[in-house]
Parts: C-alpha cells; structure tokens; sequence
C-alpha cells in the first residue's frame, strides 16, 4: 500500500534551526521527522512516495521513490498530492512531513476500509495549549454529524464549541471512493474553472469540497498519539506532553528489532 508524505515545504517558521532543507529533515535528538516516520512506515509494510519541492536533493539518501513539484514556491499541499495521482489507483495513505504519528496510529490507519477516514485527535486543546497561548490562533473548525462523517473542515473559528477535535494531516482513501477522490482530485486541479484555486489550496480546502459534493469522510478518532512540528517551541510541546517520548518508544522498538543503527548521535 502507498503512502504519500507530502514534503515539497521548506518550514520557514523553523528559521535557522532548519536552514536550506526541507521541513521533513527537522532534527530533534539526533534523527529527523522524515526518518522517524519511515521507520514506522515500513515496518507496517507500506511503500512511501514522497513529493518534493524545496532543496529536493538533500532527499536522495532517503533512497525513496519521489516526485517533484517543481511549482512549490507558488503553489499549496494540494497541488503537491495532485502531483502523485499516479499512486492513487490502489487503496492509498496520505501523510503530512511535519507530522510524527505512533505505532497505533499506523496500524490504525492501514487498517481502515470504510471510503475516506482522517484521523481525528480528540484530546487536542491540552496539546494546543502548550503550543499556543490562545489555542484558537491556530485551530481548525472540525464537526463531526451522529453517523461520524465529518461535515464541515478547516475553517478559522471564534469559538472552541465549534471544534470536535483536530485533523492532523493523516488520511486514508479506500474502497470504491478511492476512484471518485482520484477523479475529483484530478477535476479540481485541471478544469480552467478551478485551477487556479486548487494551485493555493490546502487539503483542508480540497475535503470541505468534497463534503459539500456529498462525498462522506469519516472520522477515525484517537487521543493523542501524533505531534507537529511548526515551529522550534513546538519541540517543547512535543516533550512537555510526553507524545514524542511514547512515539519515540515505538521507533527504538523496532530499531532495536531489526539492528538499525543511528549513526547521526
């Protein structure tokens, strides 16, 4: 099964601590996000493909198969996946490069065989807080309907009610949707109608339209287990929260396993 890491971003909120790569090799300890993930990836027998942008040869020791979006300083994520629709015939996983996810979570996510499911954190605002000194700076609205579909996605909120949980950047597309996704996907960045919108469109963008289209997505909820990685106080949070140290415990489980070695400490 693919997964596509989306990784065309530079992170220039990182400033100097990540300066000329891209945002995926933000180092903390010793090994970056990208190589935290990919150890987990590919344990769960996965087959990344990554999608570049910015300084894309500094990924090339990752010895993975990639695609470029040479338009990624004028375009958003949603041109970056357009870029992999190649990958979409079979069930696929998207995952955003500034993200780090658990052992669960993956498993989780490969397992999921309903349509279209993104992964939902409901224990999201004691996270948010130690990022943000006002947690709605930053937050998404995210409601959910009684049948667990998600009805409305990515929209700036007043008021915390209005948010059931946040998205984190990891999503799975399966069974017959896969092929109305692929279509819409395809659609939405080539018609002359919506082109150019869809060249500045994030994800989030992209799913409310196919939730105003009637295409249902599902809410697979977890507490916890995944962290981002936006900016260097992020790290902090990342700690403080005690996430990273249990995805941290997944990575070191299986390095351990299967003898790999990081030769970066």
């Amino acid at each position: 099964m693919n997964i596509i890491i989306l990784a065309a971003g530079r992170g220039t909120r990182l400033g100097s601590h990540n300066n000329n790569k891209p945002k995926c090799l933000f180092d903390i300890d010793g090994l970056s996000l990208i190589e935290r993930n990919l150890v987990l990836f590919k344990e769960a027998g996965l087959n990344p493909i990554l999608v570049t942008g910015y300084k894309k040869n500094k990924l090339d020791f990752l010895n993975l198969r990639t695609i470029n979006n040479p338009d990624f300083l004028k375009t958003n994520m949603l041109w970056s996946l357009y870029k992999a629709v190649d990958y979409m015939d079979e069930d696929f996983i998207i995952c955003y490069s500034d993200i780090l996810v658990n052992k669960k979570l993956v498993k989780q996510m490969k397992n999921f065989n309903k349509g279209i499911g993104l992964i939902v954190d409901k224990d999201w605002l004691k996270y948010w807080k130690m990022r943000f000194d006002d947690p709605l700076d930053d937050a998404e609205s995210l409601k959910i309907s009684k049948k667990g579909n998600i009805i409305s996605i990515g929209k700036k909120v007043n008021n915390i009610a209005e948010i059931e949980g946040q998205y984190i950047g990891f999503i799975k597309i399966a069974g017959k949707q896969k092929l109305s996704f692929k279509n819409m996907l395809v659609d939405y960045c080539e018609n002359v109608e919506t082109s150019s919108l869809a060249k500045k469109a994030y994800l989030t963008d992209f799913l409310q339209y196919l939730i105003d289209k009637d295409l249902n997505i599902k809410e697979i909820p977890t507490h916890g287990g995944w962290i981002e990685i936006d900016s260097p106080s992020d790290v902090d949070a990342a700690k403080k929260s005690g996430r990273l140290s249990m995805i941290d415990k997944d990575i070191q489980k299986i390095m351990k396993k299967n003898n790999m070695i990081n030769n970066k400490k």
